[in-house]
């Protein structure tokens, strides 16, 4: 593990590098190849060095421990202060003063290392899944909890191998008797040493609960002299590393999970992106938007936009528009939509213009007005139809939905959009709505960009 972790921060240095290269050249006027001094080249590896430093102290170089938003933020910043600092040095050694080389380096350098660690991602993501970096792990703990995390670690694309359980002091049962977990118990806590070496094993996976303290100390102890990574495994539920913070209280470990609320500044910050981004919108969509309308209006007979009652923050209707995809005889069809999240893969309504419509999402850039007049956000839970939330059995469900405004995209359009079942919906509306950052609606928003070029889920 050791050796593929020393590669991969070797690979992704690498990458920075190629980086800053792109982006000085960009900004050349700042203070480099002027003239091409010795001194010159000085600067240039100092700044180098000052690049990787920094990303290396936003702890850039361990991905599989970031999540992808939270790797975003990191970069932004990471970039910012980078290039605060090769100005910075750039005045102070060179004479160089202007504001415009740093708004280019900036711009260049954040582009290129979000592209670059975007296809880092995806690569690695590939690797993970054909088990080429499947890290070897052991786990402590022989109850449901711990088969459970059996379980996880071995789906493809965990990036995890479990080579067996350990069984912990408190554990009474024999060897070979654990009818709970899968993998065979390959021998007790006291011995963790032996089996880390008997398992070739690279991480050790604690199960929450299984274990004392101060066995969790002899575990800590056997581990760092092994160099074998300790993971603790929490009773939590999906949550942004962002939000995680470990807290010594009184000698216990606590984890804190700082709580989001979208209010007071954060609203106000929130709103604010949404109307800037939705007034762009609608000035530049302006034309494009009159092309479809005249397309809709020359192939079917009927209005152009649709209008619909659905349902957003606090329970609250309001009519959304969408250019209209459907056929206007579409009531000959008898089909029950008032089931949550209703989707038909080829659904017979669909006009030939809506299919194209639908296929790169073009039908909603009405809804950019629905922003702009504060009844929808760019990110938030899709709005769903007043038919199909009158119809939700459990009407608590949509409680945390609807503690924000419905949005254009959401969580779960990045993850299959319409492919998604209506369980996965809800867990996903509730996952944005408790990890809401300004951070994770920037990053949703360029993931959904990848999804419409892909046309996954699109129907």
């Amino acid at each position: 593990m050791a050796d593929r972790t020393v590669l991969t921060k070797v690979c992704f240095a690498a990458t920075d590098l190629l980086c800053f290269m792109v982006a000085i050249e960009a900004a050349r006027d700042t203070f480099l190849y002027a003239r091409a001094t010795p001194f010159d080249a000085l600067l240039t590896g100092i700044a180098l060095f000052g690049w990787l430093g920094t990303f290396a102290g936003f702890g850039l170089y361990r991905p599989d421990l970031l999540s992808a938003p939270e790797e975003l933020r990191r970069i932004v910043s990471a970039t910012s202060v980078g290039a605060v600092l090769v100005i910075v040095e750039g005045s102070l050694f060179a004479g160089t003063q202007s504001g415009v080389p740093i708004v280019a380096l900036w711009a260049v350098a954040t582009v290129c290392e979000l592209g670059t660690r975007r296809i880092w991602r995806w690569y690695l993501a590939r690797l993970r899944m054909a088990g080429a970096l499947a890290v070897r792990a052991l786990i402590i703990g022989t109850d449901a909890s711990a088969a459970r995390d059996g379980e996880t670690l071995a789906e493809a694309g965990s990036g995890f191998t479990p080579v067996g359980f350990v069984a912990p002091a408190s554990s009474i049962s024999a060897p070979g008797e654990w009818p709970s977990v899968p993998s065979p118990v390959v021998g007790a806590i006291e011995h963790l040493e032996h089996l880390i070496r008997r398992c070739d094993a690279e991480a050790v996976f604690v199960v929450s609960g299984c274990v004392s303290p101060d066995e969790m100390v002899a575990i800590c102890g056997v581990c760092r002299r092994m160099q074998v990574e300790v993971r603790v495994s929490a009773n939590l539920p999906q949550t942004l590393t962002s939000r995680v913070t470990l807290q010594d209280v009184n000698g216990t470990m606590a984890l804190c999970i700082r709580p989001v609320k979208l209010r007071g500044a954060n609203a106000v910050l929130k709103r604010a992106f949404d109307i800037t981004v939705a007034a762009f919108g609608l000035v530049v969509l302006f034309v494009p938007s009159l092309l479809v309308i005249a397309a809709i209006r020359l192939t079917s007979p009927g209005p152009a936009v649709f209008r619909q009652d659905r349902v957003t923050r606090a329970g609250r209707r309001f009519t959304i528009y969408k250019f209209r995809t459907m056929r206007p005889d579409r009531d000959g069809f008898q089909l029950d939509t008032s089931t949550p999240f209703f989707k038909m893969t080829d659904d017979p309504r669909i006009s030939r213009i809506g299919a194209f419509l639908r296929r790169f999402s073009i039908d909603e850039w009405p809804q950019l007005w629905n922003i702009l007049i504060g009844d929808m956000s760019l990110v938030g839970p899709r709005p769903l139809p007043a038919d199909q939330v009158d119809n939700v059995a459990e009407q608590d469900v949509l409680l945390e939905r609807q503690e924000v405004r419905a949005g254009l995209t959401g969580w779960w359009q990045i993850h299959g959009r319409n492919d998604v079942t209506p369980n996965e919906a809800f867990r996903s509306d509730a996952f944005y709505v408790e990890n809401w950052s300004l951070t994770l609606d920037l990053y949703i928003l360029l993931k959904t960009a990848g999804a419409l070029l892909t046309h996954r889920g699109a129907y």
